[in-house]
């Protein structure tokens, strides 16, 4: 099901405990919890749940990360795997890649030669991107068909969140490392919204660093993919 609007925000997350004001009437309710600088509002106290709890009891909409997470588009189910069948490449320059369950990227799909032609073996119900030369990349789900394999065409979004529900359904945990209070995920594809929100979260030299603050964020922005995030 579709999320329904959201009504908009009068006080709303942008970063860990870093808000964005945009109605000025709150900053009375705000100004003994944190600084206020214009629109923007830091949090430096511990009382965070009491305040938001504040807020909206007197009519506020305070938004938080935790809210974006929730709100983040859900898994399709993931489609059936099937046997591997040959496909003739159209170009030479045609070159395909997998997304990978246990990596959560995207894996080339080595070519082959049978009969003088060159070709791949694709796996019906497998996501895949398809790029010409140095082109844009495609995206596909294979379909199986009597004689070859089809491509039926997604938007990159729907298409890593199908890769990411093939992962889930085979537990996928992704390794975190950790560096004293910091967390560094591995280089992963993700889908617009959660890189988008996963860049609020962030810090700024790396956008696959988190603190404290942020790591059990993170950790929720990856259940929502279906992936249980740990560290070492």
């Amino acid at each position: 099901m579709a999320p329904t609007k959201q009504q908009s925000a009068d006080l709303e997350e942008i970063a860990p405990n870093q808000f964005l004001i945009h109605t000025a009437r709150i900053k009375i309710l705000l100004k003994d919890e944190g600084e206020i600088s214009g629109r923007r509002f830091t949090l430096t106290t511990w009382r965070r749940e009491g305040l938001l709890a504040r807020l909206r009891a007197r009519g506020f909409v305070a938004r938080t990360l935790a809210d974006h997470i929730e709100r983040l588009p859900a898994l399709p189910a993931p489609p059936a795997i099937g046997e591997a069948q040959w496909r003739p490449l159209a170009h030479a320059v045609e070159r395909f890649s997998v997304f990978g369950i246990e990596r959560l990227q995207w894996e080339p799909i080595a070519a082959e030669e049978r009969n003088g032609a060159r070709g791949v073996m694709i796996r019906g119900g497998s996501v895949l991107r398809r790029r010409k030369g140095r082109g844009l990349a495609s995206f596909y789900l294979a379909v199986a068909e009597p004689a070859s394999v089809g491509l039926r065409s997604l938007n990159e979004t729907t298409a890593l969140l199908t890769g990411y529900a093939h992962a889930a359904a085979h537990s996928a945990v992704l390794v975190a490392e950790r560096e004293h209070d910091r967390f560094r995920l591995p280089n992963v594809e993700l889908p617009a919204p959660h890189r988008t929100l996963l860049q609020r979260i962030a810090s700024n030299d790396d956008m696959f660093v988190v603190d404290q603050q942020g790591w059990p964020l993170v950790q929720e922005l990856f259940a929502q993919l279906g992936v249980r995030l740990t560290t070492k």
